[in-house]
């Protein structure tokens, strides 16, 4: 091992470190930085053994799976591990399972993973893999920068697996790559201080060897500047693309149906369906069911599609919640509710359940504020939730924010009695908050009937026939089913985003409140600048009975006349009928949001294989162009001799040492003591003829001798081991060496 390895090793784990780093924004726990530090310790260590002792690359990869499965039980699954270190079967099993599942478990939980320690495996994966390719590298290989690939190459995926934190990445970069220079400056300067040492061998030897420290210092010196104004450049823009943002969450909703449809069910019910009893409950807050996103003509549904629909993945011990208002300490007890859903309150900051609930099977969405348990809420189950409910703005604050622009599901259909009621509404209102405000009170202004005993009779659902009924009629007659989702859908076909939410709204103010089928209500949220989404009431007072006799159309029907009979006509020849496909779609926009989704992930798969394989590519592009030169030399001379070149560089490229600076003869001679079967003795005799010969080849000699060429090249290279193919393809050091050399003239 070369003089200097232990800062070699030191500066390859501070490079793993920093680039590593901008996971920490996704961990948020002490967790991430022991899973970190051990990954980072024991690559470097095995790759110090192994580079000291010469061992293969498959030995390496061998004692990686070894010390991989030493760790992971003591730093990730220390909690189901015998005595916090000895591994169960159950054990080992998740630890295999991680090797491939963690990286998608990474994109589909909510940060911080603070409740899932197991989650650790991945960066200790990625620092142990990394810390001991780049230690290899910096210690085995004459340049040191290729240890920069794979250290490069940890950085961008990091920062692709964090969250929003915009100014961590930046810093983390610039610091990565001061460190990075400084030690690629130190490397150089000290092998040629070594030359230097070794070729003079006087005096002055050993004061060149100070050199190094000076070139890293000033060098550092010129990087400090940089390194902050990078940091800052970089931290003044937050809006960063992440993985996360284009992942799919695993919770399949549409398994689960929509609770709107058992609306009329909760309030038949009325107050003798005790549902779940809450306390600690703010004064005048909402307790949320479920919030709805999508209508598809039939039900208003969950979706949990993204950005303004939000999405649903597992929960752990903190929830990321950005909401301001009040904070509030709320416990649940489920009594007789069913189903899925689970009643929340605000924004959660903070879920517990019960030991017995499975901690897979709770799923929060923080940007509706839905909560789902997959395997059903059960009576007697307690829920303790931290959370944060947002202060209700007045008319004044809500017209100077302006509705916020978010994108929501287009409604599939929307019933035809719609527009009519829309235009009535809004006919000389001009800002979209008036707007809102003109369908809340057209709404209000209904008649209010749940169909139950000694009310007017009212049909329930939400379908688009129960919603022409509801808008066509002389007067409207309906609940909060029906009026929240006509008002919702009177939204959308304003450009307004809104969303339909269910919920409870207890009357009771005490401490501990029972929450009744009698407490259901469902009202409308409509996003707003800097103020979040806030809730409308489209619901008429209970108060606004309808009149008890048949609504009449809003159209009167004209007297009919009677005419006399038409003549007899032939019948005439209809073109045939359009194809199902295209029957009432033609007009409607096609849906690219998927197209767009799949380019941006397409690009940023392109972007990180561009930066793994881009030096190989480079390379492989000035080894192309360098056997172009040679085989269009403008002389047929110059042609031969670029075919020994290519035969020489081409070996070097695989491993063979030839002596420097030797004649052909003498390097055709190393070469067939290695690989005989080639003849390079006699193309090097056939190159000293036609370069020191009288007469200049003719140019079947030339296509004769680089078709030798190619043939003994094969041979050459075929009689070294896989690996070393591989890399003479990948990493060429025929071009490498030449990299940063000037041109010399012929």
């Amino acid at each position: 091992m070369r003089r200097g390895w232990p800062l070699d090793v030191a500066a390859i784990g501070a490079l793993t470190v920093l680039a590593v780093s901008p996971m920490a924004s996704a961990f948020l726990s002490l967790d991430f930085w022991i899973a970190v530090a051990a990954g980072v310790i024991a690559g470097s260590a095995l790759a110090t053994v192994a580079a000291r002792l010469r061992w293969r690359m498959l030995s390496i990869a061998a004692l990686l799976v070894l010390v991989y499965v030493l760790l992971a039980p003591v730093v990730a699954f220390r909690d189901e591990s015998i005595l916090g270190a000895v591994p169960t079967l159950e054990v080992l099993r998740s630890m295999g399972l991680a090797i491939v599942q963690i990286w998608k478990q990474l994109l589909t939980m909510p940060a911080p993973f603070t409740g899932f320690p197991e989650l650790t495996v991945g960066p200790l994966l990625l620092t142990m893999i990394v810390s001991t390719i780049g230690a290899s590298l910096g210690l085995r290989a004459r340049r040191p920068a290729f240890a920069m690939i794979p250290l490069a190459a940890l950085l961008v995926l990091a920062t692709a697996f964090s969250t929003y934190l915009g100014y961590f990445p930046a810093i983390a970069g610039a610091l990565f790559a001061a460190v990075a220079v400084a030690w690629l400056v130190w490397r150089r300067s000290r092998a040629e201080a070594e030359r230097t040492v070794a070729l003079t061998a006087d005096a002055d030897a050993g004061a060149r060897k100070g050199r190094p420290l000076a070139a890293v210092l000033a060098t550092v010196a010129v990087l400090v500047a940089a390194v902050g104004g990078t940091a800052v450049a970089s931290a003044a823009s937050a809006d960063r693309e992440v993985l996360r943002d284009h992942v799919v969450p695993p919770l399949e909703l549409h398994d689960y149906a929509s609770p709107l449809m058992d609306y009329r069910r909760f309030v038949r019910g009325g107050d003798d369906l005790d549902l779940f009893t809450v306390r600690g409950l703010p004064a005048g807050a909402s307790i949320r069911l479920a919030t709805l996103d999508l209508y598809d003509g039939t039900v208003y549904k969950v979706t949990g599609g993204g950005s303004g629909s939000g999405l649903f993945a597992r929960v752990g011990r903190t929830i990321e919640n950005n909401t301001k208002g009040s904070r509030a300490t709320v416990t649940v007890r489920i009594d007789d509710l069913t189903g899925v859903w689970l009643p929340t309150v605000g924004y959660l900051d903070v879920i517990v359940a019960d030991s017995e609930t499975p901690a897979e099977a709770l799923h929060y969405n923080s940007v509706t504020g839905t909560a789902v348990q997959t395997t059903g809420v059960r009576k007697g189950e307690t829920y303790r939730m931290e959370v944060v409910v947002p202060a209700r703005p007045n008319d004044d604050e809500l017209k100077r924010a302006g509705v916020a622009d978010v994108s929501m599901p287009t409604p599939e259909r929307v019933p035809d009695t719609l527009q009519p009621v829309l235009d009535d509404a809004t006919a000389d209102v001009g800002t979209q908050f008036e707007q809102l405000r003109a369908l809340e009170q057209v709404f209000q202004s209904g008649a209010f009937s749940d169909g139950l005993e000694n009310q007017a009779p009212s049909r329930s659902g939400h379908s688009i026939g129960r919603l022409d009924q509801l808008l066509g009629a002389q007067e409207m007659i309906g609940d909060d089913e029906q009026y929240a989702v006509a008002m919702a859908l009177a939204a959308t076909q304003l450009g307004i985003p809104a969303r339909v939410v269910m919920g409870f709204t207890p009357a009771s103010g005490e401490k501990s409140t029972t929450v009744t089928g009698a407490d259901l209500h469902a009202w409308v949220e409509v996003p707003f600048n800097g103020l979040g989404w806030v809730a409308f009431s489209p619901t008429p007072p209970e108060t606004n009975v309808p009149k008890m006799q048949a609504p009449e159309p809003r159209s009167k029907p004209r007297v009919q006349v009677a005419q006399p009979p038409a003549a007899p006509q032939e019948p005439a020849e209809l073109p045939p009928a359009p194809p199902v496909e295209a029957a009432g779609h033609g007009d409607e926009p096609a849906d690219l949001g998927w197209l767009w989704a799949t380019l941006r992930i397409s690009g940023f798969s392109l972007l990180g294989i561009l930066v793994v394989a881009g030096p190989s590519i480079v390379l492989a592009t000035l080894r192309g162009r360098r056997r172009r030169a040679r085989v269009k030399s403008a002389t047929a001379v110059g042609r031969v001799d670029g075919g020994w070149a290519e035969l020489v560089d081409s070996a070097g490229d695989v491993g063979y040492a030839l002596p420097a600076g030797a004649t052909r003869r003498e390097q055709s001679i190393a070469l067939d003591e290695r690989v005989p079967q080639a003849g390079s003795r006699s193309l090097a005799v056939r190159a000293d003829a036609a370069v020191f010969g009288e007469n200049p080849p003719s140019d079947a000699d030339v296509e004769s001798y680089w078709s030798d060429m190619e043939a003994a090249r094969r041979l050459i290279s075929r009689a070294m081991p896989w690996h070393r193919r591989l890399r003479a393809r990948l990493f060429p050091r025929s071009v490498i060496g030449t990299l940063g050399r000037p041109r010399r003239r012929r």
